[in-house]
């Protein structure tokens, strides 16, 4: 009997080291391998100042790499400061030591934001926050977050599906836009809406004035509420990307004598400085386009447009014309009772001489 109970104590005893062993092994791999900061804040505590406009006595810190990881997505408004050039970087910390500073990096196994915030705390910061489930759990609890213009540039050079949209007012998409951009400005989302795809997992990229406009953010979350399911805001805005890349996008353009016409000596001008800058639609027979046309024109029949209306590029001013100005009116005021929505459409009130290399001579109607 003793034996037996002997040998029943002993089993227990090795069922329990065996189950002590496995717990200890699932604490260690569950707890990460460096000491975490000593004040840690989740997703709620971080989305009541990740916002626009942006809140005062705040600072939100990327301590990711800056080209491997913030520039492909980051917590809206946050400032990149890798912590491995922390030392180097500590003039874009605020003044204030009291400063709110909210670190974060690639999630709980990850030791950048942690090593920042200490690094902080010595340089006599005081109120200092880590959320340690960082970038991942942002993008898993949140409507959106945004992007590097370096990004946007890739998507455009990767061909990704995507639709970019500038949220500003149409008078500054006008004057320079980022290069594929469709105009939406925020104030008019909802007469515009429309234009989004019908997709709703394409991609949607918003864009404004820079850092410190909110019309993007305003944008992309409406965007969200209508169940797109990927939507970035790109931060930069036009002013980054023309530092980054040189100024690009639309034209300011003037109007002619004609109601609905171009200037011509404007077109011209374009056609000679920035041809890339309108979308030129030739509305003459597929023949008469053949034997010569402006060479960034497109071909849509005026007895076609009404049908096609919705092939017409809108993400650049419209220029109709044809061989005497009398079709491009026509189609000009056919697209605009078609595409009521879209504003920058003209035609070229003028006489179109084309040679077969697409050479040609414009003279303005008297």
């Amino acid at each position: 009997m003793m034996k037996r109970l002997t040998y029943a104590f002993a089993m227990l005893m090795a069922l329990a080291l065996v189950s002590g062993c496995t717990a200890a092994k699932t604490t260690t791999a569950e707890t990460p391998a460096f000491t975490q900061y000593t004040d840690l804040v989740d997703y709620d505590f971080v989305a009541q100042y990740a916002k626009m406009p942006k809140p005062e006595g705040v600072m939100i810190i990327d301590s990711r790499p800056y080209k491997t990881k913030y520039v492909k997505g980051f917590i809206p408004t946050a400032e990149s400061i890798p912590a491995s050039q922390f030392d180097k970087m500590t003039d874009k910390l605020p003044e204030d030591k009291n400063t709110l500073l909210v670190f974060y990096c690639g999630g709980l196994h990850c030791p950048l934001s942690h090593k920042s915030a200490y690094a902080a705390e010595k340089l006599g910061y005081t109120n200092i926050k880590v959320y340690a489930e960082g970038f991942p759990n942002w993008k898993k609890n949140a409507d959106y977050y945004s992007v590097g213009m370096e990004a946007v540039k890739n998507m455009m050079a990767e061909g990704e599906p995507y639709m970019l949209v500038d949220s500003r007012p149409h008078r500054k998409f006008l004057k320079g836009a980022v290069p594929s951009a469709v105009n939406i400005p925020d104030t008019q989302f909802d007469k515009f809406k429309g234009m989004l795809p019908a997709d709703k997992s394409t991609k949607l990229v918003f864009y404004c004035g820079g850092f410190h406009c909110p019309l993007s953010h305003k944008s992309a979350v409406k965007a969200k509420a209508m169940g797109y399911e990927h939507v970035v805001t790109a931060e930069a805005g036009y002013p980054g990307w023309k530092e980054l890349y040189g100024a690009g996008g639309a034209v300011e353009v003037s109007g002619g004598a004609a109601e609905g016409s171009i200037d011509t000596q404007q077109f011209l001008n374009i056609l000679d400085e920035n041809p890339d800058k309108i979308t030129i639609v030739d509305v003459r027979t597929p023949e008469e386009y053949a034997a010569g046309h402006f060479p960034t024109a497109i071909n849509i029949p005026v007895d076609e447009l009404e049908d096609r209306a919705d092939e017409v590029p809108t993400d650049k001013p419209i220029v109709f014309s044809c061989a005497s100005g009398a079709r491009a009116g026509e189609a000009y005021f056919m697209f605009t009772f078609a595409r009521p929505e879209v504003e920058e459409v003209y035609y070229l009130e003028a006489s179109n001489h084309f040679e077969s290399d697409n050479s040609y001579e414009v003279k303005a109607n008297k």
